[in-house]
C-alpha cells in the first residue's frame, strides 16, 4: 500500500487545478469550477495551520479526531475546547482571543 498524499501535496494539486480552469471555455462553468476549487483550498490551508498549531501546542491532531470520534462526552468536550483555543477561540463562548491574553475578552473564561 502506498503513502496517502500529505496536505501541502493536495494544495499543490488543487492550485493546479484552479490553474487549468482558465481554459474552461464557458464563463459560468469556469467560475463555477474556480469557486468550488477556491474553497476547498481555504478550507485545505486552514485544516493545515490548525494542524500545525495543535501541534506546537503538543497536542497530537489525530488523537484529537478520535476523541471527537468516542462516545465519551468529557474526551470529546476537551479535544473541541484544544481546537477552538488552536483556532484562537475562546472555547467556552466561541469568540475570538487576543493571543497575548489567557483569558476571554467576551466571556472572562480563563484559558490555560
Amino acid at each position: 500500500m502506498t503513502e496517502s498524499p500529505s496536505v501541502d501535496e493536495f494544495i499543490r494539486h488543487m492550485q493546479a487545478e484552479l490553474d487549468a480552469c482558465e481554459d474552461i471555455v464557458d464563463k459560468i462553468e469556469r467560475e463555477k469550477s474556480q469557486l468550488q476549487i477556491e474553497s476547498s483550498l481555504l478550507l485545505a490551508i486552514d485544516f493545515a495551520n490548525k494542524f500545525k498549531e495543535l501541534s506546537k501546542l503538543g497536542q497530537n491532531p489525530m488523537q484529537i479526531v478520535q476523541a471527537l470520534a468516542t462516545q465519551d462526552p468529557d474526551s470529546a468536550k476537551i479535544a473541541k475546547q484544544v481546537i477552538a483555543i488552536a483556532g484562537g477561540l475562546c472555547p467556552h463562548c466561541g469568540a475570538n482571543m487576543d493571543p497575548d491574553l489567557d483569558f476571554c475578552p467576551s466571556c472572562g473564561n480563563y484559558v490555560e
